[in-house]
């Protein structure tokens, strides 16, 4: 009976060792706070954060759990600034510190106006010195983020001029209260005079029309996007088009799309999976992105089918302070019951290019692009505060970085029935490069870039990027 009672009291005192030392390493967040959100919902926020309410978390992880919080909250392309803060202090009713996270935010302006100005026959100087209104295509249109601060994105455009039509786009609509089901839609309607109908000596051959439209189209779209977790994201999207073509696209191409007719009312459905670990989005120092879709195409008398894979998969890291790296590796597979020039479509397309080879093309039916970059931070982010528009607190706080690169593109494209008149289709094509890099609020990346191809060309490009999202 004594041993038992010995065994009993040294099991209670090693149990309470162990629970005293558990608390000691472990925090419960017991409140969150959220300042300057003045549009966005809370529940916005709180749905980014790595913690919530209520959750015991272990005190060493939270330095990693208050920067991941931050990077998650400007990925949201909501705010210019994000701070995050946390403190903790003893609570007497338990053995746990409370825990207390502090978010201070600052909102972006979220009503931008659209306008664009399209030449479509003349370049700007040439137009200039003779201009003629009959090529002028006028984009007008308004763009609303975060509305009713739901994190839901309006697009609606109008064009007039050389070519017409509308564009319109309500996007990240919420399905539910935790956030995990997602819809966009979007409508298209347009009348194009000028059509993009092969490629000729390996760059985009188009045609143009003073009389008629060669390509008169609407769509609809539908994406369903389930959320699995902050970083998990897979999207279905279904989408129908209508399209008329004008003779003199057959004329030019009569491989254009596969068949002969003139009209045709397609379907496509396709599946994306999304995971995304980048630290930031804008700008990423560390982390990996993969995307991943697969989709399928037919007409409504199912004569016509195509289905196709591709891939994007991007990785980042630090090799010393101020010294990054980067690798990005596309790829994609098609396949098609006929040929069309529309199906083929490789390298140079849409955002699939490589540096150095803007104003090319590589047809195929499948194609692999390898992008290494080092990247050198110049000027780390530094802050200004602009005194003469002090009544714009969304604009009067700017801030940029400035980022040196050297990089280099590989890519190859195969082509089952390449034609005559093109080469870069079945070799392989290479690049160099160094760049120049001004990283600014509101998702603003100016790149310039110096190039040399296999062609051995030498080429200066200046581009606004975009986050891949």
């Amino acid at each position: 009976m004594r041993k038992l009672l010995i065994c009993f009291f040294l099991t209670v005192l090693l149990l309470s060792n162990y629970l005293d030392s558990y608390s000691q390493e472990h925090v419960f967040i017991s409140k969150i706070n959220i300042y300057g959100n003045i549009k966005t919902e809370s529940k916005i926020i709180l749905r980014e954060l790595p913690f919530k309410t209520g959750e015991l978390v272990n005190i060493e992880d939270i330095p990693i759990l208050l920067k991941e919080a931050r990077n998650n909250l400007l990925n949201l392309s909501l705010f210019n600034i994000v701070q995050v803060y946390e403190s903790h202090a003893q609570n007497s009713c338990n053995n746990y510190a409370d825990s207390e996270v502090t978010i201070i935010i600052e909102e972006r302006w979220y009503y931008w106006p659209l306008f664009g100005i399209i030449l479509e026959e003349k370049s700007m100087g040439n137009w200039l010195r003779d201009p003629d209104w009959n090529y002028v295509t006028l984009e007008t249109g308004i763009k609303a983020n975060n509305i009713a601060g739901k994190n839901q994105t309006l697009k609606a455009v109008m064009t007039n001029g050389f070519n017409k039509g509308f564009y319109f786009e309500y996007s990240n609509i919420n399905l539910s209260p935790n956030q995990k089901h997602l819809m966009d839609i979007i409508f298209k309607r347009s009348y194009s005079r000028v059509e993009n109908v092969l490629s000729l000596n390996d760059q985009p051959y188009y045609i143009k029309s003073d009389s008629t439209y060669l390509n008169s189209s609407y769509s609809t779209t539908v994406t369903y996007t389930y959320r699995h977790s902050i970083h998990t994201r897979h999207k279905i999207t279904a989408d129908f088009t209508y399209k008329e073509l004008d003779p003199a696209v057959l004329n030019e191409n009569a491989n254009y799309w596969g068949c002969q007719e003139l009209k045709r009312r397609a379907y496509s459905l396709s599946y994306e999976l999304v995971h995304d670990k980048r630290d930031k989005i804008q700008y990423p120092h560390n982390g990996y992105f993969l995307r991943t879709n697969i989709g399928g195409y037919t007409t409504n008398r199912f004569d016509i089918r195509h289905f196709s894979i591709n891939g994007d998969l991007h990785y980042y890291g630090t090799l010393v302070d101020r010294l990054f790296y980067s690798a990005r590796l596309q790829g994609g597979y098609s396949w098609s019951n006929t040929g069309g020039y529309i199906f083929d479509r490789a390298i140079g397309y849409d955002l699939v290019t490589m540096r150095g080879y803007y104003k090319y093309v590589a047809d195929g039916q499948k194609y692999m692009i390898f992008s290494p970059t080092i990247k050198y931070n110049i000027l780390p982010q530094t802050q200004y505060y602009l005194k003469f528009i002090p009544s714009l607190p969304k604009f009067n706080k700017f801030y940029f970085s400035l980022y040196g690169r050297i990089f280099s593109d590989i890519g190859y494209a195969w082509h089952n029935s390449p034609a005559e008149h093109n080469s870069l289709s079945n070799q392989l094509l290479y690049s160099l490069g160094a760049g120049l890099d001004i990283v600014a609020y509101y998702d603003i990346t100016l790149a310039l870039d110096y190039t040399l191809n296999h062609f051995g060309e030498h080429n200066f490009h200046i581009s606004l990027s975009k986050p891949i999202k």
